[in-house]
């Protein structure tokens, strides 16, 4: 079972015993059958990266094997989801696909497939060579995009709140001044004396 020899070898990488019993190998199996063995490789790799220092009683495998499949889901799912908004012209493989799982662990999907679909507008898709080397380009910037498109927003949405707050101000101060403007008026119309300039 190759997954097998794949995963121990990572945790004897980290100075960790895989542990784990028939079923834990089964489900691995099931895991790379599912995901391709190099995307679950990858990504026990990562995970062993994030969760060192960890207290794996049952063996690190096992532990994995609880979250792995909502890990691997999620960024096949945004994968997928990247090449339909291409038109299918755009395909990541399984090493492009952990660089987008490590990009969701501090952006949202939503904000990934945004700065993928602006991207992508200024790209040129009439040549198949270029083409080719678009995920992998798209990959090496999509934090930065990201990170771009994200203080963009703040700074709009900061500006929204200043420009709210000065339209608040002067529309109290205009109302201010209308109530100010009506009370003079009510004092002048109860200062008039219509029998003043009546002579007696």
């Amino acid at each position: 079972m190759k997954i097998k020899k794949e995963l121990q070898a990572v945790c004897a990488a980290f100075g960790e015993k895989s542990g784990g019993y028939q079923s834990t190998w089964e489900d691995a199996q099931a895991l790379a059958i599912a995901h391709s063995v190099g995307a679950v490789v990858r990504d026990f790799t990562s995970w062993m990266e994030e969760n060192q220092g960890d207290d794996f009683s049952y063996g690190p495998v096992s532990k994995y094997l609880q979250v792995a499949h909502s890990r691997l889901a999620e960024v096949v799912s945004l994968a997928r989801e990247l090449s339909y908004l291409s038109g299918g012209v755009v395909a990541f493989l399984d090493k492009q696909r952990i660089r987008l799982a490590e990009v969701l662990k501090e952006f949202s999907a939503a904000e990934i497939k945004s700065a993928f679909t602006a991207w992508l507008a200024e790209q040129d898709l009439s040549d198949p060579k270029n083409v080719s080397f678009l995920p992998g380009k798209f990959v090496q910037i999509v934090d930065g995009l990201c990170y771009s498109a994200k203080r963009r927003k703040q700074e709009s949405d900061q500006a929204l709140i200043a420009r709210n707050a000065q339209a608040a101000r002067l529309q109290k101060e205009a109302e201010a001044e209308r109530a100010e403007a009506e009370q003079k008026r009510l004092a002048e119309e109860n200062s008039f004396d219509p029998l003043a300039d009546l002579v007696v």
